[in-house]
């Protein structure tokens, strides 16, 4: 018993700084805050803990591409995404930011779409979109689902009304 008080308190915990944190009442800062948390300095590690606070527990991440012509897409669930976060590419360091979105908005639910570019620890970059559909429930919007794909051409081939608000 002890422990559903436990972790009642705590889900209490959470709703209440959430709806006191502004970046949990906004769509678009909450997927940015998204990319705050993953960009880490050399050395760092990434709060998972943090991060998934950010999603509904039931999110699921797909990644879409294309592989000799052909669209592919694996997904994951958050259990699944939080461990490859734990990956050494992400602790030798990492940045992303957004370049661009639109977001729309309407009776608890939203979509935001944005382009974005990373650079890993060697210097590398990419470029790519993300699609984001959040919920809002219990005061806070959620992160409920996450796709995303990157670019072949370095961000040519990304439509223009994604780089540029």
């Amino acid at each position: 018993m002890k422990i559903g008080v436990s972790l009642t308190v705590l889900f209490s915990a959470v709703l209440s700084y959430a709806q006191d944190n502004p970046v949990f009442q906004d769509a678009n800062a909450l997927v940015r805050e998204t990319q705050r948390v993953i960009s880490v300095k050399p050395g760092q590690k990434i709060d998972t803990a943090y991060f998934r606070t950010l999603f509904l527990p039931t999110a699921h991440f797909s990644v879409v591409g294309q592989e000799n012509g052909e669209y592919l897409q694996e997904t994951m669930s958050l259990d699944e995404f939080l461990l490859t976060l734990t990956d050494d590419y992400y602790t030798m360091g990492y940045h992303e930011e957004g370049m661009g979105e639109i977001v729309e908005e309407y009776n608890g639910m939203a979509q935001v779409i944005q382009s974005f570019e990373g650079q890993d620890s060697e210097g590398e970059t990419g470029k790519g979109v993300g699609s984001y559909q959040l919920v809002y429930s219990e005061g806070r919007w959620w992160i409920a689902n996450m796709v995303w794909t990157m670019s072949a051409d370095d961000g040519k081939d990304i439509p223009a009304k994604y780089v540029k608000n």
